[in-house]
């Protein structure tokens, strides 16, 4: 069973993966370097906000992971292993 809450994805902990290896950057960067559409990764990088495991960096809304967000990865990977870019929505 997992220790992650229902609504944590695979497409999370990528995203997640992503901030904590690159310098703060765009949403549609974020996207097209994990091969998913440009509005799921919205919808996932909103829930990540909201649950404060990343925050926006500028009115621009340039994204950076957080503490929180680092110690979640760190557990997800431990449990599930590393994400993998080139995700679906969904996952």
């Amino acid at each position: 069973m997992s220790q992650h809450p229902d609504w944590f994805r695979r497409a999370d902990a990528a995203i997640l993966q992503h901030l904590l290896e690159e310098r703060p950057t765009y949403l549609a960067l974020v996207a097209n370097r994990l091969g998913m559409p440009t509005d799921y990764a919205q919808r996932r990088m909103d829930r990540l906000v909201e649950d404060g495991l990343v925050e926006p960096v500028t009115e621009e809304v340039i994204y950076r992971i957080t503490e929180r967000g680092r110690r979640r990865l760190a557990a997800y990977t431990e449990r599930e292993g590393s994400p993998e870019a080139g995700l679906v929505a969904g996952n």
